[in-house]
């Protein structure tokens, strides 16, 4: 069948990286899936238009992203080949097909959604460009006045971009609790709110008693590592100033 020898073009592609870098099986679910999901946006237009949708968006969880971006040489190899192939059966494209990585902070970490549409303009392209989590998370805007309570006692701000939580003498948080790993948690501050993303840890880490790979973090969220209770907070402006203790990185002996 003709949709088959795309769809397995599309599965060779992706085996040598996405296979290596997120799951085994998944180059071979992608690829049907993206196959049908453009087959069934086409057949969703007026029999007589002839074109084949352009935008192509592959949501997953910010945990994941990285590996993802490992990926992008063959993502726009898999586009020129739609392109090519649907070109073929006597489609047209407005723009070239591209397949964008978006970050979705609500998927758990092994979830993959697709979502194919058509360009429809400068606004609504926008629009899908701004959902991308930017490479430079530097560049992020960091939450005002973000803070944690550590076991009710002291507090900690959140002063940087990317904040490393656990009982290595190198994080910007030390945790002196035996349960919690030497490299539990980390803080990124995307799109001006933290996520939280466990490291791996070996006790698992509990946002409101619910277990997370990564989260959103809002005001009140209480945040369980181990035995060491963490409270997610942000003073608002008029809010009552409190004094704030810096759990920074200790020197080096």
């Amino acid at each position: 069948m003709l949709l088959d020898s795309i769809e397995n073009k599309l599965r060779t592609l992706f085996e040598g990286t996405l296979d290596r870098l997120l799951y085994p099986g998944i180059s071979g679910t992608l690829s049907s899936r993206l196959v049908l999901l453009i087959s069934e946006k086409i057949a969703s237009e007026p029999t007589d238009s002839r074109r084949a949708p352009d935008l192509i968006d592959i949501l997953i969880s910010p945990e994941k992203w990285d590996a993802w971006q490992s990926a992008r040489t063959a993502l726009d190899e898999a586009a020129r080949e739609l392109e090519t192939y649907w070109v073929e059966q006597g489609y047209t494209f407005a723009h070239a097909p591209s397949i964008k990585v978006l970050a979705d902070p609500d998927l758990s970490a092994e979830a993959v959604e697709i979502r194919i549409d058509y360009a429809k303009d400068e606004n609504w392209l926008g629009k899908t460009a701004r959902q991308t989590v930017p490479r430079q998370i530097a560049n992020d805007p960091i939450p005002a006045h973000a803070y944690l309570i550590i076991n009710g006692k002291e507090q900690a701000a959140l002063e940087k971009s990317v904040i490393n939580i656990g009982r290595r003498s190198s994080c910007d948080i030390i945790l002196a609790d035996p349960l919690v790993s030497r490299d539990h948690v980390q803080l990124r501050a995307e799109q001006g709110k933290f996520l939280i993303f466990d490291l791996s840890s070996t006790g698992g880490t509990f946002v409101n008693n619910r277990q997370v790979r990564s989260a959103v973090l809002k005001p009140g969220d209480v945040i369980r590592l181990g035995k060491t209770l963490l409270v997610y907070n942000q003073e608002f402006p008029g809010s009552v100033e409190t004094k704030t203790t810096y759990l920074q990185s200790q020197p080096k002996p």
